[in-house]
C-alpha cells in the first residue's frame, strides 16, 4: 500500500466520523420540530366547541369544518375555504364558509380590497358615483350630482353627493313673486280647507259659504231653543263623521276632537253624543241649534239639516201641547 492509498483511506474514515454526528444531530432537531408542532396543534389554540359531549377543536380563520372529532379534541378535519370566493374571518365549527361580496360594475362598484380566504372583499364607489350608507351597507353607487352656473358648494366624494350654490335668478323671484302676490284670496281659503278636510265649511258668521244661509224667518224657530233635550235624537241622526266635520268647522282642535273618540274606542254613537255635548257646550245652549243647521247647510248636507229641523219643532211642539194641556187642568 503506497501512502497516496493510505491517504485516501484514512480522508474516507475522518469523513464518516465527522458526518456521522452531525446527521444524527438534525435527525433529533427534525424530531423536536415536528414534535412542537403537533403539540401546538392538539392545543386547540382557536378554542373549542361540543359536539355529541365531546369538545372539539375549533377550525382556524380561513377555514371550515369538514368533518366533527370523534376520538380525541384534534381529530376533526377542518379544509381551507376556496381563494377568492369564500371566506370565514373567525375560528368556527361552520360547515361552509361564507361567500365574497361581489363588487358589481353594474351597481358602481368597484374593488377596493380583494375577498381572501381570511376576510371579506371591500368595495368602493366608481369615479364619479357615491353611497352614503357607509362601505358595509353600500351595495349600489349613485351619480354625482353636475352643478351647472350656480358652483360646487361641496364636492362629491364616495359618501356624500355634490352640494351645489343656491342659483339665483331675479327673472325667477320676479316670476315666484308675481304668482304669491295675485292668488285670489278664495283659492287659498279654498286650499286651506281642503287640507284640512273641512270640505269648506266655516263658522256660523264668516267665509266662503257653499249652499246659500236659510232666510232669517225659516231660521226663527231655532233660535232660543234648548238643545240638550235633542241631543240623543240628534247624534243618532249625525253620525261619527258628519259630528266630526261640524266640529272642525267651528274651530275645535283635532286633538280636543280625537279625545272623545279614544275615551269610547268601541262605541260610535257615544263618541258622537260626547263630541255633541261638548260642542252645545262651546258654541252656547240657545244658539246651538241654529249654528248646527246652518253648518250642515255649508256642508252640503241639506237632508240632515231639515231631518234635525224636523227632531227640534217636533218635540218642541210636543213640549208646548203639554204644557196647554195642563194649563187646561
Amino acid at each position: 500500500m503506497n501512502k497516496y492509498t493510505f491517504l485516501y483511506i484514512l480522508c474516507i474514515l475522518c469523513t464518516v466520523r465527522l458526518t456521522t454526528p452531525f446527521n444524527a444531530e438534525r435527525s433529533s432537531q427534525d424530531i423536536l420540530i415536528t414534535s412542537k408542532l403537533r403539540t401546538k396543534r392538539q392545543s386547540c389554540q382557536d378554542g373549542t366547541y361540543q359536539h355529541e359531549g365531546m369538545a372539539c377543536c375549533l377550525c382556524a380563520a380561513g377555514q371550515h369544518l369538514e368533518s366533527h372529532c370523534s376520538v380525541s379534541p384534534e381529530d376533526g378535519t377542518c379544509v381551507y375555504c376556496e381563494e377568492d370566493r369564500t371566506y370565514n374571518s373567525d375560528p368556527n365549527s361552520l360547515d361552509s364558509c361564507e361567500p365574497c361580496t361581489s363588487c358589481d360594475p353594474k351597481a358602481n362598484l368597484e374593488v377596493e380590497d380583494r375577498c381572501t380566504i381570511f376576510k371579506d372583499s371591500v368595495c368602493r364607489c366608481q369615479q364619479g358615483h357615491y353611497c352614503n350608507k357607509g362601505k358595509e351597507h353600500c351595495r349600489a353607487c349613485y351619480p354625482c350630482t353636475i352643478c351647472s352656473e350656480e358652483g360646487i358648494k361641496v364636492a362629491c366624494s364616495a359618501t356624500n353627493n355634490t352640494i351645489c350654490h343656491a342659483f339665483k335668478e331675479q327673472g325667477s323671484n320676479l316670476a315666484v313673486g308675481f304668482v304669491l302676490t295675485t292668488v285670489p284670496l278664495v283659492v287659498l281659503i279654498v286650499i286651506i280647507c281642503l287640507w284640512r278636510k273641512n270640505k269648506c265649511c266655516f263658522g256660523p258668521n264668516g267665509g266662503l259659504t257653499v249652499l246659500p244661509n236659510r232666510s232669517s224667518e225659516e231660521m226663527q224657530p231655532l233660535r232660543g231653543v234648548n238643545l240638550w233635550p235633542h241631543l240623543p235624537d240628534i247624534a243618532k241622526t249625525l253620525g261619527w263623521r258628519d259630528m266630526k266635520q261640524v266640529a272642525e268647522c267651528s274651530g275645535m282642535t283635532h286633538t280636543a276632537i280625537e279625545s272623545h273618540q279614544l275615551n269610547f274606542p268601541n262605541d260610535s254613537q257615544e263618541q258622537c253624543s260626547s263630541l255633541l255635548r261638548a260642542w252645545v257646550e262651546k258654541e252656547g245652549m240657545t244658539t246651538a241649534s241654529e249654528t248646527l243647521v246652518q253648518t250642515l247647510l255649508r256642508m252640503k248636507k241639506k237632508v240632515k239639516a231639515e231631518d234635525i229641523v224636523a227632531i227640534i219643532s217636533n218635540q218642541e211642539d210636543g213640549v208646548t201641547g203639554q204644557n196647554s194641556g195642563s194649563g187646561q187642568v
